[in-house]
């Protein structure tokens, strides 16, 4: 199997963590560097950065997104009491359309939350300029953006908060953060924060074997071990339903200091596995391209390529990821979870977190059915990369 995505995590990382000493002040000078906020609340995730971020306005409305991103996204703003409405992305980079949420501010208008699908920034400086002629606050959603630029600024640097994960491509074993120059926003959400419980012990242990597992992936015994885990999951999720609210509510806790040593121990090899990625990304995009198929470009902006989402109009997208899956390749759609090939499109079917734009979303609707997110991590082999060229040039002709 090629693996979707790796953490990057082994025995020789685990040890670097253990020793690790002053973690939280490091990662805290890391993040006020590079988002050039005063204010950094270390959270136990991006989806808890995004819920105190909206708990943190004190009030409740409508939020403006894209459609276009996984529902974890989503979660945070219903969670928090408000309700999302809706705007078509960009035709080029797949981002939030600044002229659409334009058209479609409200009375009931809180927020705009701009999230760097894949690693491309949003247009931050006209997403702000509309948030500041409406009186909004601008959430900036990093938890794939860490990395890029837009006009070579960093992302981070514009929303009025901004969140980001220490998972993904900052290959921490879990953890957020919240960036904020505004001391209310940042005062109330870490006292929102200090009311939540500690996480368990036995969460941690799992996190750090989980770790381990999908980094050693490439092993046929690692690999069935991380599909038992997978289904053991998946068996859980199934007996234990529960709303998406509510699951978010069970998972915000005080963050652990394993999460911050986890980053700070090993920044310097975080920002060399970055560079890595981008290089695959930019080598699978040159061979993929001629082939029909198309990716995010803007030519303003540097994406860290945090994923490497792709479209091309022949794919039929359940059974393409399924075929690449019986193939040994682990695609995804816009979800990052075990057997789940498909998202499907974000409507207003739930009145009560939802409201209509009474816009088309062209663009999105074209998107969607034809959007794959290939393996993408920085152990991809040429042999790799080959397969997976074979593999969607028989798919797609």
């Amino acid at each position: 199997m090629i693996p979707y995505y790796s953490p990057n995590y082994g025995i020789g990382d685990l040890i670097k963590t253990a020793i690790c000493r002053n973690s939280e002040q490091r990662l805290v000078e890391h993040f006020r560097q590079l988002t050039q906020k005063e204010h950094i609340l270390i959270t136990s995730s991006c989806r808890s950065a995004l819920y105190l971020a909206y708990k943190s306005l004190e009030k409740n409305g409508v939020v403006h997104v894209s459609p276009l991103t996984c529902q974890v996204a989503l979660i945070p703003i219903t969670a928090a009491g408000n309700q999302v409405c809706f705007h078509d992305v960009k035709a080029d980079d797949w981002t939030l359309d600044p002229a659409c949420v334009a058209e479609g501010i409200q009375d009931r208008s809180i927020a705009i939350q701009a999230i760097h699908l894949g690693g491309f920034p949003c247009d931050m400086p006209e997403l702000k300029r509309i948030a500041q002629e409406n009186g909004l606050a601008l959430i900036e959603d990093c938890a794939q953006g860490f990395g890029s630029s837009h006009q070579g600024q960093p992302v981070g640097t514009v929303g009025d908060i901004s969140c980001f994960t220490l998972t993904k491509n900052v290959f921490g074993l879990g953890g957020g953060i919240l960036a904020t120059n505004n001391i209310e926003f940042f005062g109330r959400a870490k006292a929102i924060q200090e009311g939540f419980d500690p996480e368990s012990p036995v969460k941690l242990l799992n996190r750090v074997f989980s770790g381990l597992v999908a980094s050693g992936r490439n092993h046929p015994c690692t690999e069935y071990i991380y599909q038992r885990l997978a289904k053991g999951r998946q068996a859980y999720r199934e007996t234990h339903k529960r709303s998406e609210e509510d699951v978010l509510l069970r998972q915000v806790k005080k963050p652990s200091e394993l999460y911050t040593s986890s980053v700070a121990s090993r920044m310097s090899h975080i920002s060399r596995l970055n560079r890595i990625r981008q290089q695959k990304a930019r080598q699978i995009i040159r061979i993929l391209t001629p082939l029909g198929f198309t990716f995010q470009t803007n030519l303003v902006s540097e994406s860290s390529y945090t994923k490497l989402f792709c479209y091309h109009p022949n794919i039929q997208l359940e059974e393409f990821i399924r075929d690449l899956n019986f193939s040994s390749i682990e695609a995804m759609h816009l979800e990052h979870k075990h057997k789940v090939f498909y998202q499907t499109r974000q409507t207003i079917e739930r009145k009560q977190f939802s409201v209509e734009s009474g816009q088309a979303l062209k663009n999105y609707n074209e998107l969607h059915d034809h959007l794959v997110s290939l393996p993408l991590h920085e152990s991809l082999s040429a042999e790799d990369i080959n397969k997976i060229q074979y593999i969607l040039k028989k798919a797609v002709t």
